[in-house]
């Protein structure tokens, strides 16, 4: 016996690979917005989708999915998290399931409650191993994706949208990025479907309902995540351990280290391209309410552009990351060491201060719906 959904669509690099992207995905085809007949992008430059900011030509579907990514990403308060220099979890981390014992797969009850109530959907979760088939069969014939969590994986959510006996099917959503302690690409993402003894919770769509969970609500959502990356000086942590009085003091093994770990961080600095895409979602009057509530406030629009300025600040400065990790750390020049670090706080100190705008521009976003 074998039942699958028909949905054609892949993971892109700007996206992770953890219950966002899969409720993204399972949203996209309830919603019918998937391009089941469409093309399926391969990309002649590097082999992998880049995203494009979801408005991918090549592949309809990944770039519809790509928008509700960015959408549910920000608005959970994702996308406005920084991380620690040493790798603690911020309070928000530990909020949304951004932590190692989570495999970063941001899937709290907190973040799965929010995504399901601000998409507007019931659902029910499965703990019951005896009932996971059972389950899984009667929601693909009834034509509804699941949303799976394993025991233990690199990948701990999985989109199931067909079984075929005893196996489950999955899309392929592998890709390939840059990995620069290895110094080139490789594949990422999970080797095939789970098999059921793997499979720790059931994540069903029920039936579609109102909104549990606003626009306001997702706003607050970012405000609470900045604020939590100010009051617990995330950025002063990166100053402290750049500053070059102390770093020239450093074995060059540990110094290496160090800027290994600064470009660890680059994630957490590049998520603003996913703040910044569900702001600048499509302006088309046909476009999915979710979008178009982003927009169709004047002042919204005109909140978007200041937005923009500072995404792009952002961004500038955090490509900057990898060229400070990649210096030769074992035999730099030690006179050149203090130059090389005041210029890479000087890049902190701006990401920094654009925070502080951010979360300014957010303040006033709520403000439009105090005073409404």
């Amino acid at each position: 016996m074998k039942n699958v959904l028909d949905i054609n669509t892949r993971y892109n690099r700007l996206e992770s690979l953890n219950f966002i992207q899969r409720f993204a995905t399972a949203y996209m085809y309830l919603e019918t917005l998937t391009n089941t007949a469409g093309n399926v992008c391969n990309p002649d430059i590097f082999g992998y989708c880049a995203g494009c900011n979801g408005d991918c030509k090549k592949d309809e579907a990944t770039g519809i999915r790509c928008k509700f990514f960015f959408l549910f990403n920000t608005m959970s308060g994702n996308s406005a998290i920084r991380c620690h220099f040493d790798s603690k979890p911020t309070e928000t981390q530990k909020l949304v399931g951004d932590t190692d014992e989570e495999k970063h797969g941001c899937g709290s009850d907190f973040m799965i409650d929010f995504l399901f109530g601000y998409a507007g959907y019931d659902y029910r979760k499965c703990t019951d191993a005896a009932m996971f088939k059972d389950e899984i069969i009667a929601a693909i014939n009834a034509g509804k994706p699941v949303i799976a969590k394993v025991k233990s994986d690199s990948s701990r959510f999985y989109f199931v949208n067909g079984y075929d006996g005893d196996a489950l099917m999955c899309p392929d959503f592998t890709n390939k990025h840059w990995n620069f302690v290895k110094n080139g690409w490789e594949t990422i993402g999970p080797d095939g479907p789970p098999i059921y003894d793997a499979i720790d919770t059931l994540y069903i769509f029920g039936d579609k309902t109102a909104r549990r969970h606003t626009l306001k609500d997702g706003l607050q959502n970012i405000r609470r995540a900045m604020e939590s990356n100010i009051r617990e000086k995330v950025w002063d942590g990166y100053l402290a351990k750049l500053d070059g009085n102390e770093f020239i003091k450093l074995p060059p093994e540990q110094r290496k280290a160090r800027a290994l770990r600064l470009y660890e961080t680059v994630p957490y600095v590049f998520n603003i391209v996913s703040f910044m895409g569900a702001f600048a979602s499509d302006k088309n009057p046909h476009s999915h309410y979710l979008h178009q509530e982003l927009w169709v406030h004047p002042a919204f629009a005109e909140l978007a552009n200041r937005i923009n300025e500072q995404h792009w600040i952002i961004l500038n400065n955090g490509h900057k990351f990898g060229g400070f990790a990649n210096r030769d750390w074992l035999h730099v020049d030690p006179s050149e060491i203090p130059g090389i670090c005041t210029g890479m706080c000087e890049v902190i100190e701006e990401i920094k201060k654009s925070d502080m705008r951010l979360l300014e521009l957010i303040n006033q976003a709520i403000e439009i719906f105090d005073n409404k």
